[in-house]
């Protein structure tokens, strides 16, 4: 079985979608409308102006169930869609415990029965002013990218009503200075508290830690179906212990990134959709980012190109191999590959030998391994060498030297 963020990309499950009404497509039916509720999740008072303007975009048709577990946080948006629109939203308030994922696990259950599709959506506050403009950025990802533009959700019902195959549209990974989701790190050491809700679960799906979830923040659009097991084992709020908030045992950040497997489990496929407008501003962010993390890891990582890596991937099991059925290696080369190549044998508690030089540049020790000119030496008939040159034309010359000096023994680093 293969894991979801692999299904994700190999079947290209990523939308882009429009946040205006496409011309080209005629108007979604009423009748899905029906059978489609978005709840929300509400808890800070003074960021919610903040979502007003999203909460606006729902369709009238569509039902909204408001649920918070503070009675003025319920008076004040009835007070506010009385006076705006007339709006007619359900206001649900539960018990103080488990926050959004209660709401939408506990007080949601039985809600959600009568409906093909669902959103869910909550608030999000930063806790100090360094954090500002990243949850900044995460809000607009998790609303907007859930229910942008009336003609954005009317794209979202459609894509479940043309691919009865997709059970789950979440938004993209957040990115920000302070997330490393993006990069493949969202396990946040929660991985242990997934593998035993799954467990208990009983999910047919390939879970692992080397493959990062693929939901986050519980704000997503789903097919009921999709998610049934998981409304189905009966949570209640007292399963919820917020005390281990600041742990990653915390049962809600378990459940944030099951939804997928559940999906799995189920015969449905998860992807990620996002507005136009937000696709633009992601990739602009990360091209930059992805930059900076490239000049700054050059020195210790100098490979350049996703070639490059794959490569490296492919070459490094055999250059160990190497280093450990020689007892005495040797590097030939002290530029950037050569130590990258000495650091890789490091990890392996394998300290090369020396680097042998084709010329004497002075220096006679670079990361306190010795540094030998081939052209002082009379043999290397009996030494193990890794020529870690990148270009073909110096590898082949590096060879040329070797054999000249006796050695038959040796590995290129970058095989082609």
């Amino acid at each position: 079985m293969e894991n979801v963020y692999d299904i994700r990309r190999d079947k290209n499950l990523l939308y882009i979608l429009p946040e205006r009404k496409n011309v080209d497509t005629g108007p979604l039916s009423r009748d899905v409308y029906r059978k489609t509720a978005v709840l929300v999740y509400l808890y800070y008072r003074d960021t919610l102006p903040e979502y007003y303007r999203y909460l606006e975009n729902i369709p009238p048709e569509v039902d909204v169930y408001l649920i918070s577990s503070r009675q003025d946080i319920l008076d004040s948006v009835r007070a506010h869609f009385c006076r705006s629109s007339g709006r007619k939203l359900c206001y649900i308030l539960k018990e103080n415990r488990g926050r959004d994922v209660s709401a939408l696990l506990v007080a949601g259950r039985d809600i959600i029965a009568g409906y093909a599709y669902v959103c869910f959506l909550h608030d999000k506050k930063e806790h100090s002013v360094e954090w500002k403009e990243d949850t900044r950025l995460w809000v607009e990802n998790l609303w907007g990218n859930q229910i942008g533009s009336a003609a954005y959700i009317d794209a979202v019902l459609g894509l479940f009503e043309k691919n009865k195959a997709l059970g789950i549209l979440a938004p993209p990974e957040p990115v920000g200075k302070h997330f490393n989701t993006w990069y493949g790190h969202g396990w946040y050491g929660s991985f242990g508290i997934t593998k035993r809700i799954a467990q208990e679960l009983k999910l047919n799906a390939d879970i692992r830690e080397d493959k990062p979830p693929i939901t986050y923040g519980t704000v997503l659009w789903f097919q009921c179906d999709a998610l049934r097991k998981l409304f189905g084992a009966g949570w209640q709020y007292s399963d919820f212990d917020d005390t281990k908030l600041d742990g990653g045992s915390y049962l809600s950040y378990g459940i944030e990134r099951i939804f997928a497997y559940v999906a799995q489990d189920a015969g449905y496929e998860t992807g990620t959709v996002m507005t136009a407008a937000y696709a633009a501003k992601q990739a602009n962010y990360l091209q930059y980012e992805a930059d900076r993390f490239r000049r700054e890891a050059e020195s210790f990582f100098p490979l350049h190109s996703l070639a490059d890596l794959e490569r490296f991937q492919k070459n490094k099991s055999g250059i160990l191999a190497f280093a450990q059925e020689n007892k005495r290696v040797c590097l030939y080369g002290a530029g950037k590959m050569g130590r990258l190549c000495a650091s890789l044998l490091r990890m392996e508690n394998i300290l090369p030998a020396c680097y042998l030089v084709s010329e004497e540049s002075g220096a006679s020790m670079v990361d306190c391994i010795p540094v030998v000119c081939v052209k002082n030496l009379d043999s290397l008939e009996d030494a193990a060498v890794v020529i870690t040159a990148y270009s073909c034309e110096v590898q082949e010359e590096m060879a040329s030297v070797l054999k000249q000096k006796g050695c038959q023994n040796y590995r290129k680093m970058w095989e082609y």
